[in-house]
Protein backbone atom coordinates (compact mmCIF):
# COMPACT_ATOMS: atom_id res chain seq x y z
CA UNK A 1 0.00 0.00 0.00
CA UNK A 2 3.05 2.30 -0.07
CA UNK A 3 2.89 2.55 -3.84
CA UNK A 4 2.77 6.30 -4.65
CA UNK A 5 0.28 5.61 -7.44
CA UNK A 6 -2.39 4.14 -5.14
CA UNK A 7 -3.89 7.41 -3.88
CA UNK A 8 -3.97 9.13 -7.29
CA UNK A 9 -5.59 6.07 -8.84
CA UNK A 10 -8.20 5.92 -6.09
CA UNK A 11 -8.97 9.60 -6.59
CA UNK A 12 -9.25 9.09 -10.33
CA UNK A 13 -11.64 6.19 -9.75
CA UNK A 14 -13.78 8.32 -7.42
CA UNK A 15 -13.90 11.18 -9.92
CA UNK A 16 -14.92 8.78 -12.68
CA UNK A 17 -17.54 6.96 -10.64
CA UNK A 18 -19.23 9.83 -8.80
CA UNK A 19 -20.77 11.50 -11.86
CA UNK A 20 -22.07 8.12 -13.02
CA UNK A 21 -23.55 7.42 -9.60
CA UNK A 22 -25.11 10.87 -9.51
CA UNK A 23 -26.71 10.35 -12.90
CA UNK A 24 -27.92 6.86 -11.94
CA UNK A 25 -29.56 7.87 -8.65
CA UNK A 26 -30.43 11.54 -9.15
CA UNK A 27 -30.40 11.80 -12.92
CA UNK A 28 -34.14 12.46 -13.25
CA UNK A 29 -34.29 15.07 -10.48
CA UNK A 30 -31.11 16.70 -11.78
CA UNK A 31 -32.64 16.84 -15.25
CA UNK A 32 -35.87 18.27 -13.82
CA UNK A 33 -33.94 21.06 -12.10
CA UNK A 34 -32.10 21.84 -15.33
CA UNK A 35 -35.34 21.74 -17.32
CA UNK A 36 -37.15 24.06 -14.90
CA UNK A 37 -34.25 26.51 -15.00
CA UNK A 38 -34.24 26.42 -18.80
CA UNK A 39 -37.97 27.14 -18.96
CA UNK A 40 -37.48 30.53 -17.27
CA UNK A 41 -33.83 31.46 -17.83
CA UNK A 42 -32.53 34.97 -17.11
CA UNK A 43 -32.14 37.41 -19.97
CA UNK A 44 -29.06 36.74 -22.14
CA UNK A 45 -27.38 39.98 -21.10
CA UNK A 46 -27.94 39.26 -17.41
CA UNK A 47 -26.66 35.71 -17.79
CA UNK A 48 -23.58 36.88 -19.69
CA UNK A 49 -22.74 39.39 -16.96
CA UNK A 50 -23.27 36.69 -14.31
CA UNK A 51 -20.89 34.35 -16.15
CA UNK A 52 -18.26 37.09 -16.35
CA UNK A 53 -18.64 37.95 -12.65
CA UNK A 54 -18.54 34.32 -11.48
CA UNK A 55 -15.46 33.42 -13.51
CA UNK A 56 -13.71 36.69 -12.61
CA UNK A 57 -14.01 35.77 -8.91
CA UNK A 58 -12.11 32.53 -9.55
CA UNK A 59 -8.92 33.72 -7.87
CA UNK A 60 -10.81 34.21 -4.59
CA UNK A 61 -13.41 31.42 -4.75
CA UNK A 62 -11.73 28.79 -6.98
CA UNK A 63 -14.73 28.54 -9.30
CA UNK A 64 -14.56 25.60 -11.76
CA UNK A 65 -14.60 27.22 -15.20
CA UNK A 66 -15.67 24.05 -17.02
CA UNK A 67 -19.30 23.74 -15.88
CA UNK A 68 -19.83 27.52 -15.88
CA UNK A 69 -18.59 27.83 -19.46
CA UNK A 70 -20.54 24.73 -20.52
CA UNK A 71 -23.73 26.17 -19.06
CA UNK A 72 -22.97 29.51 -20.72
CA UNK A 73 -22.64 27.82 -24.09
CA UNK A 74 -25.90 25.94 -23.59
CA UNK A 75 -27.87 29.09 -22.78
CA UNK A 76 -26.08 31.84 -24.70
CA UNK A 77 -24.94 29.92 -27.75
CA UNK A 78 -21.40 29.28 -28.91
CA UNK A 79 -20.30 32.83 -29.76
CA UNK A 80 -21.75 34.73 -26.80
CA UNK A 81 -20.95 31.92 -24.37
CA UNK A 82 -17.35 31.85 -25.57
CA UNK A 83 -16.98 35.63 -25.26
CA UNK A 84 -18.53 35.80 -21.78
CA UNK A 85 -16.41 32.93 -20.48
CA UNK A 86 -13.22 34.30 -22.04
CA UNK A 87 -13.76 37.74 -20.52
CA UNK A 88 -14.55 36.30 -17.09
CA UNK A 89 -11.57 33.93 -16.96
CA UNK A 90 -9.24 36.62 -18.30
CA UNK A 91 -10.34 39.21 -15.74
CA UNK A 92 -9.75 36.69 -12.94
CA UNK A 93 -6.30 35.81 -14.28
CA UNK A 94 -5.36 39.49 -14.66
CA UNK A 95 -6.38 40.22 -11.06
CA UNK A 96 -4.31 37.29 -9.75
CA UNK A 97 -1.31 38.18 -11.90
CA UNK A 98 -1.49 41.88 -11.07
CA UNK A 99 -1.70 41.31 -7.32
CA UNK A 100 1.19 38.84 -7.38
CA UNK A 101 3.30 41.08 -9.60
CA UNK A 102 2.77 44.02 -7.25
CA UNK A 103 3.20 42.29 -3.90
CA UNK A 104 4.35 38.72 -4.56
CA UNK A 105 8.05 39.26 -5.12
CA UNK A 106 8.94 40.12 -1.47
CA UNK A 107 7.09 36.99 -0.35
CA UNK A 108 8.88 34.79 -2.91
CA UNK A 109 12.27 36.26 -1.97
CA UNK A 110 11.58 35.73 1.71
CA UNK A 111 10.95 32.01 1.30
CA UNK A 112 13.80 31.30 -1.12
CA UNK A 113 17.50 31.98 -1.31
CA UNK A 114 18.83 34.48 -3.90
CA UNK A 115 20.15 31.54 -5.95
CA UNK A 116 16.80 29.73 -5.86
CA UNK A 117 14.92 32.88 -6.81
CA UNK A 118 17.30 33.52 -9.72
CA UNK A 119 16.72 29.96 -10.94
CA UNK A 120 12.96 30.42 -10.72
CA UNK A 121 13.16 33.67 -12.66
CA UNK A 122 15.21 31.99 -15.36
CA UNK A 123 12.75 29.09 -15.58
CA UNK A 124 9.88 31.57 -15.77
CA UNK A 125 11.48 33.42 -18.67
CA UNK A 126 12.05 30.17 -20.56
CA UNK A 127 8.98 28.12 -19.69
CA UNK A 128 6.53 30.56 -18.04
CA UNK A 129 4.21 31.00 -21.05
CA UNK A 130 3.92 27.24 -21.54
CA UNK A 131 3.19 26.76 -17.85
CA UNK A 132 0.37 29.30 -18.09
CA UNK A 133 -1.04 27.62 -21.22
CA UNK A 134 -0.90 24.07 -19.84
CA UNK A 135 -2.39 24.92 -16.44
CA UNK A 136 -5.23 27.16 -17.66
CA UNK A 137 -7.82 24.34 -17.85
CA UNK A 138 -6.82 22.84 -14.50
CA UNK A 139 -8.55 23.71 -11.21
CA UNK A 140 -6.38 25.48 -8.61
CA UNK A 141 -3.26 25.14 -10.80
CA UNK A 142 -4.57 27.82 -13.17
CA UNK A 143 -4.72 30.39 -10.37
CA UNK A 144 -1.45 29.15 -8.86
CA UNK A 145 0.42 29.58 -12.15
CA UNK A 146 -0.89 33.13 -12.62
CA UNK A 147 0.22 34.01 -9.09
CA UNK A 148 3.61 32.36 -9.58
CA UNK A 149 4.53 34.04 -12.86
CA UNK A 150 3.28 37.32 -11.43
CA UNK A 151 5.51 36.99 -8.37
CA UNK A 152 8.41 36.16 -10.68
CA UNK A 153 7.78 39.39 -12.61
CA UNK A 154 6.71 38.01 -15.98
CA UNK A 155 5.98 40.99 -18.21
CA UNK A 156 2.44 42.04 -19.04
CA UNK A 157 3.41 41.86 -22.72
CA UNK A 158 4.10 38.14 -22.31
CA UNK A 159 1.30 37.27 -19.92
CA UNK A 160 -1.69 38.97 -21.54
CA UNK A 161 -1.64 37.38 -25.02
CA UNK A 162 -0.77 34.00 -23.53
CA UNK A 163 -3.65 33.97 -21.08
CA UNK A 164 -6.17 35.49 -23.50
CA UNK A 165 -5.50 32.91 -26.24
CA UNK A 166 -5.54 30.05 -23.71
CA UNK A 167 -8.82 31.21 -22.18
CA UNK A 168 -10.38 31.70 -25.61
CA UNK A 169 -9.59 28.11 -26.61
CA UNK A 170 -10.88 26.71 -23.31
CA UNK A 171 -14.04 28.81 -23.42
CA UNK A 172 -14.71 27.83 -27.03
CA UNK A 173 -14.32 24.14 -26.21
CA UNK A 174 -16.71 24.20 -23.25
CA UNK A 175 -19.20 26.50 -25.00
CA UNK A 176 -19.31 24.14 -27.98
CA UNK A 177 -19.90 21.26 -25.56
CA UNK A 178 -22.71 23.20 -23.91
CA UNK A 179 -24.36 24.16 -27.17
CA UNK A 180 -24.25 20.60 -28.51
CA UNK A 181 -25.47 19.09 -25.25
CA UNK A 182 -28.36 21.54 -25.17
CA UNK A 183 -29.27 20.66 -28.74
CA UNK A 184 -29.26 16.90 -28.16
CA UNK A 185 -30.63 16.88 -24.62
CA UNK A 186 -27.66 15.65 -22.58
CA UNK A 187 -26.74 18.83 -20.70
CA UNK A 188 -26.64 17.17 -17.21
CA UNK A 189 -24.10 14.61 -18.46
CA UNK A 190 -22.06 17.36 -20.14
CA UNK A 191 -21.95 19.35 -16.90
CA UNK A 192 -20.73 16.28 -15.00
CA UNK A 193 -18.07 15.67 -17.66
CA UNK A 194 -16.91 19.28 -17.51
CA UNK A 195 -16.33 18.88 -13.77
CA UNK A 196 -14.63 15.48 -13.96
CA UNK A 197 -12.26 15.94 -16.90
CA UNK A 198 -10.12 18.81 -15.52
CA UNK A 199 -9.82 16.97 -12.21
CA UNK A 200 -8.67 13.83 -13.98
CA UNK A 201 -6.03 15.76 -15.91
CA UNK A 202 -4.83 17.50 -12.73
CA UNK A 203 -4.58 14.18 -10.89
CA UNK A 204 -2.72 12.58 -13.78
CA UNK A 205 -0.29 15.49 -13.89
CA UNK A 206 0.25 15.29 -10.14
CA UNK A 207 0.98 11.56 -10.34
CA UNK A 208 3.45 12.15 -13.19
CA UNK A 209 5.28 14.81 -11.20
CA UNK A 210 5.44 12.57 -8.15
CA UNK A 211 6.82 9.69 -10.20
CA UNK A 212 9.43 12.02 -11.74
CA UNK A 213 10.49 13.31 -8.32
CA UNK A 214 10.79 9.76 -6.97
CA UNK A 215 13.22 8.72 -9.68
Amino acid sequence: MNNPMVKPLLLVAVVLVLPLVAIAFWGESFREVIDRWQETPPAPGVLALAVVAILASDVFLSVPSGPVSTLAGSQLGFVMGTLASTVGMTVGAIVAFGLARRWGRPVAERFSSPEQYAELESACREHGPWMVILTRPLPVLAEASALLVGALQMTWRTFLPTVVVSNLLIAATYSALGQQSQQYGWLPAALCASVAMPLLVALWWRSRLRMTNDK
